[in-house]
């Protein structure tokens, strides 16, 4: 059985958003260093995703032991 992420803060998730922001490449950057940026986000947007699946889950685990 694979072994989920620890649980994702939101403290975590804004503190990558302002060390990596979402932002368009500039047109002065080189192919590598556009797809280096873009991996760092990859890696916060994919945070952001798990965060969302750990709170439905535990929503859905709330309601099935109420």
């Amino acid at each position: 059985m694979e072994k989920g992420l620890p649980p994702i803060t939101d403290e975590l998730i804004e503190g990558l958003s302002r060390a990596f922001p979402q932002r368009h490449p500039d047109l002065s950057m080189s192919d590598k260093q556009i797809w280096y940026e873009a991996g760092k986000r990859f890696v916060v947007d994919y945070l952001i995703e798990q965060q969302k699946r750990q709170k439905e889950t535990m929503l859905t685990t709330s309601l099935l032991e109420s």
